[in-house]
């Protein structure tokens, strides 16, 4: 460095270095006093340094300091050509150290990932929020645990894993940022800013409460406390207390949301209205603050559901709603959220009395719902309210107009729930579209086109198990005409099969998918797909089949019923003859709903022998009522049209809340029913059946794995299972079992790749309150339940008839019916071609029995429907009047 004017040592080093340190200082001084002049000072300063020094050391702590000026200069007035200035100068910075790691590299790599991961909130552009991660994760790296920056860097990483949930919606990215974040306030010392920390925490807590469909609500309180914390902390002097007023406005929001208390919607108001205050015009954080601010007005407009707010406060509401949304600019990462918030606040106007309004609602609905720039969650949203007020506006004549927009939604549906997110996040995008696909099709069918109708509900139903059934697909045809291609789809479908990692960073071995592998995958899945079809031939690869062939496989094998539950319309689309024809059903969702939920209550209390007498009888009661009006109103009109003759096959392919009540066991008390017309089956979607038809013929021998728990940690005992275990091996000599304590998750998953059949008597959960994910409950259920997901997972390439005889096996939470999320439905998607499942409890004195008898009239797999179905009749013949006995049992098959 000897031939260069600022070497170390000489004259114009320390000068240099001594006018770094003044702009340093200016900086730090506009940093806690707003002062312009100390802001300028600063950015002239590193701009003079960096013009005239050659010293490499020099040059990098101008250009980081030039960086960062240029950074704070940007949050002052917005402009984005000082945010790519920022960016450039920290590449610089870094650049002059290829091969060298300093004690400045890590703010280095601190300070890139910082402005990448803002300038990602302004443009959009994928590429700076991952790689602001990592290089997040690259200053945090060379950070020891006593350093005094690891506090600081731990909030910029949990930042960026909050800001990768925000883009892809991915909570193992969230579950990772809270527990970063912790860490955070925990490792915080006196030259930390606190506040700033725990209201990041405090964010961070409100969306994983979020992220688990308010399951943990002790997420929630954390979060109101840390958000109150930081405010305090704060004091009034400090330059983000607006940030921290808002953050905390947003939790309570939340949590007024959860507990409709007064008290918190009231102060988030407050907070969320001193912020706007304090935030001044061209803010880059400006507009965030009115969206939250905005958010909580139409909060407290719409706080009563069954009030219809007045005319001049819906008008008031519309008219922040406005201001908020032109806040945000073209290109902001919020734009669409905005404009979704404006039309929501014009719609409410509508709907007050100014009808005026839907037409600009409809504007800015499709203008978003059209945008491929906008998040696909929003764009389906607006989608579905473009349609929804189309029709509200035009007394649901403008079908045409309505169909259009429900396309649209449909349409993108299924990428809202990619494969780059965890199971639960899928779930959790899917149920917040409850219903788009049927009231697509209802509109398709008020417009005389069934065939239009079939088609959206095969598309928007049964994403999940489509996804399956890709994995599942046989790659004959494929390695015949491109070996290379096939190994590559095994191989990156061999990978997605491994369990979900908790959180999002890589981990040291290979049991798990961490979040960043899962995103790595997908984008692989795509590429490949996207290659494999441009192959001659193979352009339908993984696409699913036409309406058309579907109708065909269905003329050849029987006719096939889909039932459509919506709050536009109800219809049987009862396919036969290689055509659609519908039924019209004379009863309404809300029908459909209350029955399934009164009797959701009563096969609850039906089995209860604590239960006084009167209470029992009632509860029977509905259960015998729900079977009459079942026949009634769906299954006699339905058969009334086929007429099949008697004995015959029929496939049921409920919808919504329909899919948790018995068709096969509609009928009246007094007369024949369901039961004695038909053999019933069900299937999730059309296509899962029509694959299930084409596989390969079932084997005509096998012996089962037995899987019994007569004694369950923390359940009640089931006495009657041993009577089930000894039945099975004396009828199947060389059965497999898992008894008692051996009946372990992990040995059953070992276990069942090698055995065709499975027979499981014990306990198991259902979905249906929320509270939990459906699992079977095994020995060490408490530590590693086998859940719907990690059933679903597996790919049983042999598997033939799952028997699970069980309590609520069928039964889904209402949010995903139309996903088959429950147990049976898991054991159908992970290959069992024949599941027997039960859509309530069941009496554990009555099980061996229906088992029993099952069995004994099975002579193969593909005979599975028949002979539940007898053994179902049987039962019934011997307790007629007790018909939450023998009604649970149902096949899923074909």
């Amino acid at each position: 460095m000897t031939g260069i004017p600022d070497a170390w040592g000489t004259p114009q080093y320390h000068l240099l270095v001594g006018a770094c340190g003044q702009a340093e200082a200016h900086h730090d001084s506009y940093e806690r006093t707003g002062s312009l002049r100390d802001l300028e000072f600063a950015l002239a300063v590193f701009t003079e340094v960096l013009r005239v020094a050659r010293n490499v050391d020099i040059r990098s702590t101008a250009a980081n300091g030039l960086g960062t000026a240029r950074w704070s200069r940007y949050e002052r007035f917005g402009d984005l050509a000082d945010l790519d200035a920022a960016v450039g100068l920290f590449r610089d910075a870094l650049a002059m150290y290829p091969n060298e790691r300093t004690p400045a590299t890590p703010s280095f790599h601190a300070n890139l990932g910082g402005v990448l991961r803002l300038r990602w909130r302004r443009t959009g552009v994928e590429a700076d929020l991952v790689e602001s991660v990592t290089q997040v994760r690259a200053a945090l790296a060379a950070t020891g645990p006593t350093h005094p920056r690891r506090a600081g860097r731990l909030t910029n990483l949990a930042d960026g894993l909050l800001t990768l949930s925000l883009r892809y919606d991915d909570s193992s990215a969230l579950a990772e940022a809270v527990e970063v974040s912790r860490e955070a306030v925990t490792a915080a010392g006196p030259g930390d800013d606190l506040a700033g920390m725990l209201s990041n925490l405090a964010e961070i807590l409100r969306l994983r409460y979020r992220s688990t469909n308010g399951r943990e609500r002790v997420l929630l309180d954390e979060a109101v406390e840390r958000g109150r914390e930081a405010v305090a902390a704060a004091g009034d002097r400090h330059p983000l207390r607006a940030r921290f007023e808002s953050n905390l406005a947003l939790v309570l929001v939340d949590r007024y949301a959860a507990g409709r208390h007064p008290a918190d919607l009231a102060e988030a108001g407050r907070l969320a209205e001193h912020a706007v205050r304090a935030t001044p015009e061209g803010h880059p954080n400006r507009a965030e603050r009115m969206l939250v601010l905005a958010g909580i007005r139409r909060a407290e407009v719409t706080r009563l559901a069954a009030e219809v707010p007045r005319l001049r406060e819906a008008r008031r509401l519309a008219r922040a709603a406005r201001d908020a949304a032109a806040a945000v600019p073209e290109g902001h990462y919020l734009r669409a959220d905005a404009l979704l918030g404006e039309a929501a606040a014009l719609t409410v106007w509508a709907v007050s009395g100014e009808p005026k309004a839907y037409q600009e609602a409809i504007t800015i609905l499709r203008r978003v719902a059209r945008d491929p720039t906008a998040p696909v969650r929003v764009r389906v949203e607006a989608a579905r309210r473009w349609a929804n007020a189309l029709l509200a506006s035009s007394r649901g004549r403008d079908l045409a107009g309505a169909r259009q927009a429900y396309h649209l939604a449909v349409e993108l549906l299924p990428r809202t729930a990619p494969r780059r997110v965890t199971h639960a996040d899928r779930e959790r995008h899917l149920g917040a579209f409850v219903g788009l696909a049927r009231d697509a099709a209802a509109c398709a069918i008020s417009a005389g086109d069934p065939l239009d109708a079939l088609r959206l509900l095969e598309h928007g139903r049964g994403v999940l198990l489509g996804h399956a059934l890709d994995a599942r697909t046989e790659l004959t045809e494929l390695r015949r005409r491109r070996a290379d291609l096939a190994d590559r789809f095994e191989a990156v479908r061999n990978a997605f099969d491994r369990p979900e990692g908790i959180g999002f960073s890589s981990l040291p071995d290979d049991l798990t998918v961490p979040g960043e592998d899962r995103h790595a995958l997908a984008r692989d899945w795509d590429a490949l797909l996207e290659e494999i079809r441009g192959v001659d031939d193979l352009a339908g690869f993984l696409r699913p089949p036409p309406v058309d062939d579907l109708l065909a496989e269905i003329a050849r094998r029987g006719p096939v019923v889909v039932l459509n539950i919506s709050g536009l319309r109800c219809d049987a689309l009862v396919l036969a003859g290689g055509g659609v024809r519908v039924v019209p059903l004379r009863l309404s969702l809300d029908q459909v709903v209350d029955r399934a939920r009164r009797l959701r209550a009563a096969v609850t209390r039906t089995n209860r022998p604590s239960l006084p007498a009167p209470l029992r009888e009632e509860a029977r009661s509905t259960v015998a009522e729900t079977l009459d009006w079942l026949w009634a109103t769906v299954a006699a009109p339905v058969l009334d049209v086929l007429a099949p003759p008697s004995g015959s096959r029929l496939w049921w392919v409920p919808t919504g809340p329909l899919t948790s009540l018995p068709l096969h066991a509609a009928g009246p008390a007094d007369g024949p029913g369901v039961l004695d017309r038909v053999v019933s089956s069900y299937a999730p979607t059309v296509r899962s059946l029509v694959t299930a038809w084409r596989s390969r013929p079932a084997a005509r021998t096998a012996v089962p794995l037995v899987v019994a728990l007569p004694q369950t940690p923390g359940l009640g005992d089931l006495p009657n299972v041993p009577t089930e275990v000894r039945m099975l091996t004396a009828r199947y000599p060389g059965s497999a079992v898992l008894l008692g304590a051996r009946a372990v998750r992990r040995s059953v998953l070992d276990a069942l790749p090698r055995h065709p059949w499975l027979h499981f008597a014990g306990h198991a959960v259902s979905a249906a309150d929320g509270s939990a994910d459906g699992h079977l409950v095994l020995h060490d259920h408490a530590a590693a339940p086998l859940t719907v997901a990690d059933i679903a997972r597996l790919r049983l390439t042999r598997a033939e008839i799952a028997y699970l005889s069980a309590c609520d096996t069928g039964v889904s939470h209402e949010d995903l019916n139309d996903e088959a999320l429950h147990v049976a439905g898991a054991c159908h998607i992970a290959g069992f071609r024949h599941v027997v499942g039960t859509a309530w409890a069941i009496d554990d004195a009555v099980a061996p029995g229906v088992a029993a008898d099952f069995y004994a009239r099975l002579s193969g797999a593909d005979d599975a429907a028949s002979a539940l179905h007898q053994a179902v009749r049987t039962l019934r013949a011997a307790q007629p009047d007790r018909p939450a006995l023998w009604a649970p049992f149902l096949h899923v098959g074909p």
